[in-house]
C-alpha cells in the first residue's frame, strides 16, 4: 500500500529504485492514496524522521488512528505479516497551491524495518454520543539499530579478549587502549 500526506491520488512513475517498465515497454505508474479526507483531516500519523547515524536508531511509530472495525480486525488478524517488513519513505516537493500532476518525481528518504504492531480500541471522549474508536500503529527502526552495541558485552579489554577466545582467536588487543583514554581530550590538527 502506498500512502501520501495529501488529498487525492498521487501518481508517480518511480518505484523503489528504478523506473518500472511493463512487458509492453511502457513506464508503469504507482498510485499513492491521500491520507487527508474531504474535510481536511489527516487519517494517518507519520513520525518525524530522525538521524540515526550514531547507532541509536530511535524507534518511530506510523499509524492509522481512525479506522473502522472491519479494517481493525483484518489488520489484527494479519499482524504477524508486518514483522521485519520494510517501510520505505519518499519525499515529493509541491509548491504552495500546486495541484497534483501526473508523473510527480519522488526522492528516496529512508528505509525502516517494522518491529511490531500495536492496536488500540477505546471509547471516544464525546459525551453526547460516545462510540468505539479503533487504531493501528506499527513500531519501526532504521537499519542502524543495534550497531552501537556489542552483543552481551562492553568495550573493555577483558570483554574483547573473551570474545576473541570464543571465536578461536589467540589474542585481540583492540581494546587495550580504552581504559587509558578515559577522561582525555584529543586534538587533531592545528597547533599543539
Amino acid at each position: 500500500m502506498r500512502l501520501w500526506e495529501g488529498q487525492g491520488v498521487l501518481t508517480t512513475t518511480i518505484g523503489a529504485g528504478d523506473p518500472m517498465v511493463t512487458p509492453d515497454g511502457t513506464l508503469a505508474a504507482n498510485e499513492w492514496l491521500g491520507t487527508y479526507d474531504a474535510l481536511g483531516n489527516n487519517r494517518h500519523e507519520a513520525a518525524q524522521l530522525q538521524d540515526s547515524r550514531d547507532g541509536a536508531s530511535p524507534r518511530m511509530k506510523f499509524g492509522l488512528p481512525h479506522i473502522d472495525l472491519e479494517t481493525y480486525e483484518a489488520l489484527k488478524a494479519d499482524q504477524a505479516l508486518a514483522k521485519d517488513r520494510d517501510l520505505v519513505i519518499y519525499r515529493a516537493i509541491f509548491g504552495k497551491g500546486e495541484g497534483l500532476r501526473p508523473q510527480t518525481p519522488i526522492q528516496f528518504a529512508a528505509r525502516l524495518t517494522m518491529k511490531s504492531v500495536e492496536f488500540t480500541r477505546r471509547m471516544s471522549g464525546r459525551t453526547d454520543s460516545p462510540e468505539m474508536e479503533y487504531s493501528a500503529r506499527v513500531l519501526l527502526a532504521s537499519g542502524e539499530e543495534g550497531r552501537s552495541r556489542i552483543p552481551g558485552a562492553t568495550y573493555t579489554d577483558t570483554a574483547q579478549r573473551e570474545r576473541a577466545a570464543q571465536l578461536g582467536v589467540a589474542s585481540d588487543s583492540g581494546c587495550v587502549f580504552i581504559a587509558r583514554n578515559a577522561q582525555r581530550t584529543f586534538v587533531i590538527g592545528g597547533d599543539r
